[in-house]
């Protein structure tokens, strides 16, 4: 099937939705992430593949593909006049995994630095990577601990204590605690709207940024979500035109085991993004910054 049949399958199915949302006022992208069966919390951390599974098709169309620039985001890209410098900030969420090592290699081969948002892992071999990343030059953000929905948006105190124990873990590992971070699903997901009511989002953002904490979110979606294992073609696709336009672009991918499509495509996202004039940094609370939501006070 051509990348221009699946878009406008793509588009059908937004119509769709989005007939459902005007009529009852609740999308089914508002649907909850259930918990896995036997998942505790913070304990239980659902996986990649686990979370993919219990999204609908209308949850993954929602959620993923609506935004050329963001998954989950209601917020267009600002305009940035006063940037006249092209920078790239590569990101990889979910990590460390199976596809981190390869991930690595690549951005060794090409000399570029990337922002991994990680999340915690148990066993030695992956908590070693915590570390790899920061020898070899590259950022490393916070992406909470479990990774569950269910737990880490029920409260603000939740997502605090479940952000504050991977820094914990980091900093045994790593000897760093990152004083960034990204939520999973992005700032303005609507998932976590079961698990703590409709202005969690604003709430828990407030709170970690009033102790300290700076958030990221991205304007340009690989898309590698939008599937378990993507096409390479329609990930490069994505990475091209979601990018044109902008000096300053966060580009959202993937570490997970499932995305061999991810460490496929992006020694060519690479190269096209350098011939387009982008040079390549790493996010700190001093760069570029991209958020979907902007909570008061």
């Amino acid at each position: 099937m051509s990348l221009k049949i699946r878009k406008g399958i793509s588009i059908f199915c937004f119509l769709v939705w989005f007939t459902l949302y005007a009529l009852t006022g609740c999308g089914p992208e508002k649907g909850e992430l259930h918990t896995s069966v036997g998942q505790k919390h913070i304990v239980g951390k659902a996986s990649y593949g686990e979370e993919e599974q219990v999204l609908s098709g209308f949850q993954m169309i929602g959620e993923y593909a609506v935004k050329p620039y963001a998954i989950g985001g209601t917020n267009p890209p600002s305009p940035e006049p006063w940037s006249k410098k092209k920078k790239a900030y590569l990101t990889f969420d979910d990590g460390p995994s199976r596809q981190t090592k390869h991930i690595l290699r690549i951005l060794r081969e090409k000399g570029i630095k990337a922002t991994f948002f990680v999340t915690g892992k148990s066993s030695p071999e992956l908590q070693a990577y915590y570390k790899l990343i920061v020898n070899e030059g590259h950022s490393l953000g916070n992406h909470t601990y479990s990774h569950n929905y269910s737990y880490i948006y029920s409260s603000v105190a939740a997502y605090r204590t479940d952000t504050e124990k991977l820094n914990d873990l980091l900093a045994r590992t790593a000897g760093v605690r990152p004083d960034f971070f990204r939520f999973p699903g992005g700032s303005d997901n609507h998932l976590s709207r079961k698990a703590g009511g409709r202005h969690i989002m604003a709430k828990i953002a407030r709170e970690m940024t009033n102790i300290g904490y700076q958030y990221f979110d991205w304007n340009v979606s690989s898309t590698d979500a939008a599937a378990v294992t993507l096409p390479k073609q329609d990930i490069l696709a994505s990475v091209r035109s979601n990018s044109r336009g902008k000096n300053q672009i966060i580009v959202l991918m993937h570490d997970d085991d499932h995305k061999t499509t991810t460490v496929e495509a992006l020694p060519d996202a690479i190269d096209w993004l350098k011939k387009q004039g982008y040079q390549f940094e790493t996010l700190s609370k001093s760069s570029f910054v991209f958020q979907f939501l902007h909570p008061p006070g």
